[in-house]
């Protein structure tokens, strides 16, 4: 697992990575894997109540 990018917001860190899923804790110590096959993310970031992750080929990933 190599993790590329943490963001925090609304009480919860989502953590993405190259060869990795996304990530999400609400205390930073116990981690749940809520997308297995995200990978190819580079970076997250929060604004504005949403989630954003990008990756390989251009991929935009957004939170509900």
């Amino acid at each position: 697992m190599c993790l590329r990018g943490v963001a925090y917001g609304d009480g919860t860190f989502v953590a993405v990575g190259n060869f990795s899923p996304i990530l999400t804790s609400t205390d930073g110590t116990e981690w749940l894997v809520r997308i297995p096959g995200a990978t190819g993310l580079f970076a997250v970031g929060f604004g504005d109540g949403v989630f954003v992750a990008v990756g390989l080929g251009g991929i935009i990933l957004t939170s509900p």
